[in-house]
């Protein structure tokens, strides 16, 4: 049968010049568009106007081109057993790193155009060497589009070299990765609710690069005929639902915090494309029901099917993006929020009361990263109970509860009234801190959720990689073996108080929600890999024999001391770059409160410990009574046999001895 051969150039190009006149139509609406200057104000030109949301469009379009790839590669296409990269997918991570080269290069000119924006050059003056080495770090945006080009050479060259599927997954984490950063470095701490709109933007552009690029990546699979098209279709549904719940989510909450009122969404341009953009959301969702009804009803197979209808549906796609690009180049109707103080800018709320138990313990402000993840990290262990249970197995409820208890742990510290007063109070974030490292994780730890997973996912009937298996793959990875690490365990969990908390980073994380938030996934996971190497029932590469678990304990605590006497015994305040600027007035001694997160540290750290060192001692005790066990059984077995060896080399040797003196 002969292949039809689509000019994808030309389809390119027109798939292109739709997203872009979508884009300048839709910019003219928010007016989000080129405006000249007024006389005596400096002016770039239309060129820089005009060009730099066209950069933005194809640089997005790039990213999702290349996280398409790459996905299709690690857990869409057919792979080889033992994960090898099929022909399919070595072609389609090729594809990736080519489109890596694209998204780099589109990113640099990005980069340079919004320079001459931001600095109201024209272009010629803006390309100089003088000016991009001394602005092109300074702003967010183009930090972010400059990190977004050094990740692309990195994928390129790991592209080019990789076999497997679980290095495919790598790079496509890194792809992610690098397709959020824009979302992350373009909201004012000010305007509307901050830590929502970050989670909004950086969970928005991550969905929508997953559900356009495998949409992409399958329509060309479905016009060139690429074998193995039905299975990658299946498997690619599941992703495709997540992502579109997720983009559906995340829009609606990207709009709450830009609108004032309902009434925006009518009155306002903006309002008007965003509502545009939610039709055509619709409207895919719509595409997707009729292409899963067509194949329902047998009226043409997956591929001649999807083939006729990506077109349309890869169209929709790329004027829904060009909107949400208009969207995020455009300005908001939400008025910026005039707080009192420099120090209430910075935070972005106005300075909390004094410290109660009450409004420290029950207070909340929602931090919705922290609080969706671990809202789904329960639903998940819950589900996965529920599914064992079901079967007939058995799971101890205690590991249940463990678990609730660390998730509930992990959103008092991120949610509740101590996540405010944290970021004012040196104190009171130790206590944040010290809850997150070392007592969180210890539940956590305790739940054995990788346990339970592969005791509650299904095994993959073919060679296909499932959720199982990349399980599997990651707890047998070269990568867990680095983060099981005994020595690397310990140096991030320890040492690494050292060099956040008397080095200047400290200040500097907690000075932008990405750092802080940032900082305190750090908490948690070194906590997590540390309590892991202790007293995880989980499976890991190397395990530790339990004197050196209890070595390694003792070694952290007196470590760990010595950070809260030095915290103790400080003459100067900590992190003064922060917290000498949000100072409420009831924080009288900026020094005494350093000195209080001293003995916090000195204080909260027993608990845990006491916990652990029960725990290892309950373990090694077990391990104890099993090996005993296990040896009454080998002996009943043969008889003895291993004693009776032993006793006859030891005869062996009296013997020889004997004969010697003889």
């Amino acid at each position: 049968m002969t292949q039809t051969r689509v000019p994808f150039g030309l389809l390119t190009a027109a798939f292109l010049a739709v997203a872009v006149a979508a884009l300048m139509s839709s910019l003219v609406i928010t007016d989000g568009g080129y405006v000249p200057s007024l006389p005596g104000i400096p002016d770039p030109g239309p060129l820089v106007g005009w060009g730099t949301p066209i950069l933005r469009l194809l640089t997005t379009l790039a990213s999702i081109a290349t996280v398409g790839w790459l996905l299709a590669a690690a857990l869409v296409d057919p792979s080889g057993r033992n994960g090898v990269l099929s022909p399919l997918g070595r072609r389609d991570v090729l594809r990736a790193a080519w489109s890596a080269g694209i998204w780099g290069i589109l990113a640099l000119a990005q980069l340079v155009f919004t320079l001459a924006l931001v600095l109201g050059l024209p272009l010629q003056q803006t390309v100089t060497p003088e000016v991009i080495s001394t602005y092109a770090n300074e702003l967010p945006i183009t930090r972010a589009l400059l990190v977004t080009a050094l990740v692309a050479i990195v994928i390129i060259i790991g592209s080019v070299v990789t076999s497997t599927t679980g290095m495919a997954i790598v790079w496509l984490f890194a792809a992610l990765a690098a397709a959020a950063l824009p979302s992350l470095a373009g909201h004012s701490s000010s305007l509307g609710d901050h830590a929502m709109a970050l989670t909004a933007g950086t969970a928005h552009a991550v969905a929508a690069a997953l559900w356009i690029g495998g949409v992409l990546a399958l329509g060309v699979h479905a016009v060139r005929g690429s074998t193995g098209f039905e299975e990658s279709v299946h498997r690619f549904a599941p992703i495709a639902l997540v992502a579109f719940v997720f983009l559906g989510v995340s829009g609606f909450a990207n709009g709450y915090t830009r609108l004032e009122n309902v009434g925006q969404l009518i009155t306002t341009g903006y309002g008007q494309i965003l509502i545009s953009k939610a039709i055509l959301l619709g409207a895919l969702a719509a595409l997707a029901w009729v292409l899963r009804t067509r194949i329902a009803a047998g009226t043409g197979s997956i591929r001649s099917v999807f083939a006729r209808i990506a077109g349309l549906e890869l169209s929709v796609m790329a004027i829904a993006v060009a909107l949400g690009v208009t969207l995020a180049s455009s300005p908001y109707p939400r008025i910026e929020l005039q707080l009192p103080s420099y120090g209430e800018t910075l935070l972005g709320f106005p300075y909390p009361e004094a410290p109660t138990m009450g409004n420290v313990a029950f207070g909340f402000q929602l931090e919705p990263f922290f609080l969706a993840g671990s809202l789904i990290a329960a639903a998940l262990y819950c589900v996965g109970y529920a599914r064992l249970i079901r079967r007939g197995d058995a799971w101890p409820v205690g590991r249940l509860i463990s678990w609730l208890l660390g998730i509930g742990l992990v959103i008092w510290c991120t949610n509740a009234g101590i996540s405010v007063y944290a970021q004012v109070s040196v104190g009171l974030h130790m206590l944040q801190h010290m809850t997150l490292t070392m007592l969180a994780p210890v539940m956590l730890v305790l739940g054995a959720p990788a346990t339970l997973a592969l005791r509650a996912l299904r095994p993959s009937r073919t060679h296909q990689r499932g959720p199982r298996e990349w399980l599997v793959w990651f707890l047998h990875s070269p990568i867990n073996r680095v983060l099981t690490n005994p020595f690397f365990v310990f140096f991030i969990y320890v040492v690494g108080l050292y060099g956040l908390y008397f080095t200047p980073a400290f200040g500097w994380l907690m000075g932008s929600h990405v750092g802080h938030v940032v900082m305190q996934l750090h908490f948690i996971l070194s906590g997590y890999l540390f309590y892991w190497v202790l007293i995880g029932i989980d499976p890991r590469p190397r395990p530790m024999p339990y004197w050196s678990r209890m070595l390694m304990l003792l070694l952290a605590l007196g470590v760990h001391g010595f950070f809260a006497v030095a915290l103790m015994m400080g003459t100067q305040p900590l992190a003064v770059e922060w917290y000498g600027l949000v100072r409420p007035e009831w924080v009288t001694d900026p020094l005494q409160d350093t000195l209080f997160g001293g003995q916090v540290a000195w204080g909260i750290s027993e608990i845990p410990t006491v916990i652990v060192l029960i725990v290892i001692a309950v373990q090694w005790s077990r391990s104890d009574d099993r090996e005993a066990r296990r040896t009454d059984r080998q002996a009943d077995r043969d008889g003895d046999a291993e004693l009776r060896a032993y006793n006859d080399r030891l005869a062996a040797l009296a013997d020889r001895s004997g004969s010697h003196s003889g």
